[in-house]
């Protein structure tokens, strides 16, 4: 399938130039002092963190990020230890490690309060750019959105389907470029680009919100309609797309 891509008038280019009131505070202090310790090429800021730069319209605590591929694993060191020496003046902190991912933990009273996670990189379309508020590098839209699309289709998880909604809501992009990013993605990453599935993998994964939890039970009106919103802009548009 071939899509015919219309790119939107945005900010694709123009991500937020100081730090957002939906980032922690752990989140500002740990990526100001790999900064500082000029090591904030050594990594890109990737996931919901990082697409908060680019439409900051919800809270997102912890931090997301992915290895350049010229990294070293003696910078990779240092940049895990400026993050642990960051966080350790505000409680427990703790390193987890599992398949690629590496992950900094702050915990308070044996709870987490904040993560940072770092993993290897599968795929990139695009050069990363930087955050602008900060020496850090930041993954383009193109590469944000082609992730989140994975996780929309892999996962399904609500939020995956209201970051799609409001990035296209808000004319970052559109529904065919969303999927056009995604095909690309898969195709570097070595991966299966198979429309139907795909289209059936988020079918599945919206049919099980709305069985879950129904409009009928969501008693604030305003969180109703906007559920109202989501679920019918993905069934009548965004998956639309790909039986055109």
């Amino acid at each position: 399938m071939f899509f015919i891509v219309y790119y939107p008038l945005s900010v694709i280019d123009c991500p937020m130039t100081f730090p957002s009131k939906n980032i922690s505070e752990y989140a500002k202090l740990t990526l100001e002092q790999l900064a500082a310790h000029q090591l904030g090429d050594k990594l890109s800021l990737g996931g919901a963190f990082g697409l908060l730069h680019y439409l900051d319209y919800r809270p997102t605590h912890d931090v997301d990020a992915w290895w350049l591929v010229e990294t070293t694993p003696t910078e990779q060191e240092a940049v895990l230890t400026v993050i642990e020496e960051t966080l350790a003046q505000f409680g427990q902190v703790k390193r987890r490690a599992w398949g690629d991912v590496v992950s900094i933990e702050l915990l308070q009273n044996t709870q987490v309060v904040f993560s940072f996670q770092i993993a290897r990189r599968s795929a990139q379309l695009q050069s990363s750019t930087t955050a602008g508020w900060a020496d850090i590098l930041l993954d383009s839209l193109a590469d944000l959105i082609a992730s989140k699309m994975v996780a929309l289709v892999e996962r399904g998880a609500p939020r995956d389907f209201r970051d799609i909604y409001q990035v296209c809501h808000n004319n970052l992009t559109t529904p065919a470029q969303c999927w056009q990013w995604w095909e690309e993605r898969q195709i570097l990453a070595g991966s299966d680009t198979d429309h139907h599935r795909a289209r059936l993998a988020v079918e599945t994964h919206l049919s099980r919100i709305i069985q879950h939890r129904p409009l009928d039970n969501i008693d604030d009106p305003d969180q109703r309609t906007a559920a109202q919103q989501v679920r019918s802009w993905f069934q009548m548009e965004f998956l639309d797309v790909l039986s055109n």
